[in-house]
């Protein structure tokens, strides 16, 4: 059985995506992946001046940290998914957003020095990451922060209410993918992101990892449990460990 959280199985199922993931995914969450998306963002302090956007995907969240922290703030946009990164190339010309760079990266191995940012910021990437991988995440966005960073990460999770979960089951099982057929004209592959969500459950694992490695972290949830929210900082005098990969920059 092909393991779904493999660097090749993940690149190619949101490569094949990249082309609709943008509006399934806000139409899908009946507007509401915009909003979290938003708080995410919001969640950050307002005085950072150089932000990572990891799992970018087609840079959902840019226009939400410009409008929040200027056009003057640096921002890197990270996704290791080729045609992703096309996809937030285009939104950045689009826009006509300034200081931006686009980065083909593993978000494990980050091409960026040690102390490198004021805040790291995710939305619905973690999910796609085993657990030991959620553990290596901590760790690289311990060692890319300025100590007293923030990081604020947001992924759709399962609702513990009974009521609530069962109805959540139908929705992202079932309709979901149908909004895929129509889209993409492939449902199995919208299918795939209930299966990334039942097995990832929430951002508590996240929680644990992140605050092992010294962050103050708070978990907060989103509309009775649909999403969950990892925001906190890292902790002042914190020790980095440096060990990156290459990666490629796509625009600038």
């Amino acid at each position: 059985m092909e393991d779904i959280h493999s660097e090749s199985y993940v690149k190619g199922l949101f490569n094949e995506m990249s082309q609709t993931y943008g509006i399934v995914n806000i139409l899908s969450s009946l507007g509401f992946a915009y909003l979290w998306r938003k708080q995410a963002v919001q969640s950050i302090p307002s005085q950072c001046s150089r932000i990572c956007d990891l799992m970018t995907g087609g840079a959902e969240c840019l226009s939400h940290i410009k409008n929040r922290f200027g056009s003057k703030c640096e921002v890197h946009l990270v996704d290791w998914c080729e045609n992703m990164c096309k996809r937030a190339d285009s939104t950045v010309k689009r826009h006509s957003h300034g200081n931006c760079t686009v980065i083909n990266s593993s978000a494990l191995s980050l091409p960026a020095e040690d102390q490198r940012y004021d805040a790291v910021v995710s939305t619905f990437g973690l999910k796609t990451l085993a657990p030991k991988e959620i553990e290596e995440l901590a760790k690289e966005i311990k060692r890319v922060l300025k100590p007293g960073g923030s990081v604020s990460m947001l992924e759709f999770s399962m609702p513990q209410n009974r009521f609530i979960r069962f109805f959540f089951h139908i929705y992202v099982k079932i309709y979901v993918p149908l909004l895929g057929w129509a889209f993409l004209g492939n449902p199995d592959n919208y299918r795939m992101l209930w299966r990334y969500t039942k097995e990832f459950q929430s951002c508590e694992r996240a929680f644990k990892a992140f605050r092992k490695e010294g962050f103050e972290i708070d978990l907060k949830t989103r509309f009775f449990g649909s999403a969950t929210q990892i925001v906190g900082y890292a902790q002042q005098g914190a020790r980095y460990n440096s060990g990156r990969c290459a990666a490629s920059i796509v625009s600038a």
